[in-house]
């Protein structure tokens, strides 16, 4: 069996324990997407920098096709590429018939991501968005990746024949933990941050990290820390 095909049937097991409300009709149908233009501007509002094979996961626990799929960060929709009549088209898809995609980049690294709604974190959001799982099937450990559009028309300055001058995408990422209250509540990587999202169990936790000697540079270090967590939890 294929990786990806390995991942989808995990990915379907963890959504099916975590079921997400479903859209009013719960199609799923792409072909309800309408078409979108790609702006000509440094960088990009996407995810990835290209559309990479992988499967929509649908409200009812089925997948869709394997197709070129992205998910447009900054407007929070996703998006599919298709060729037709040798040209490229891209759909925007409506989140609502869908509660997670699965993609595999050019490396073939395999993404899980799950949507999440905004009310499950501790600072509430406005909507529902999609989250990269950490440390699949478990969902304890999502990030965010977020872009913000930097305007050069903001400060004033206007467009002449003379410039080039563009807007550019600026791109951070966010990491969450699911605490004990089962809210998503953002840190850094840093032994006091995680401490003080997992406060019942501070003392173990810093003694923990101390005793295994675990140095906290990105979300893979915090797998064994928030396992730990939610085995004395």
């Amino acid at each position: 069996m294929k990786l990806i095909q390995k991942v989808l049937i995990m990915f379907l097991i963890t959504l099916s324990a975590n079921s997400i409300a479903q859209g009013s009709d719960n199609s799923g149908n792409i072909n309800s997407g309408f078409r979108f233009a790609i702006d000509d501007q440094k960088g990009h509002p996407f995810l990835k920098s290209d559309w990479y094979e992988g499967n929509f996961v649908k409200n009812d626990g089925t997948t869709s096709d394997k197709m070129l799929i992205n998910y447009q960060i900054v407007d929070n929709f996703l998006t599919v590429m298709k060729m037709e009549g040798g040209e490229k088209v891209f759909l925007k898809i409506n989140n609502d018939d869908y509660k997670g995609f699965v993609i595999k980049d050019k490396d073939n690294k395999v993404f899980i991501y799950k949507k999440i709604e905004g009310s499950n974190f501790e600072s509430k959001k406005k909507e529902d968005k999609f989250y990269l799982m950490s440390n699949p099937p478990k969902s304890t450990i999502v990030i965010e990746s977020s872009k913000t559009y930097k305007d050069p028309n903001a400060s004033g300055w206007t467009s002449t024949t003379s410039t080039t001058k563009r807007g550019e995408y600026k791109s951070s990422t966010t990491v969450y933990v699911l605490n004990k209250d089962n809210k998503y509540v953002k840190v850094k990587y840093s032994t006091s941050s995680i401490a003080k999202a997992f406060s019942d169990k501070k003392k173990e936790i810093k003694a923990f990290i101390k005793k295994e000697n675990i140095k906290i540079d990105d979300a893979a270090d915090l797998i064994p820390i928030v396992d730990y967590y939610y085995s004395i939890k």
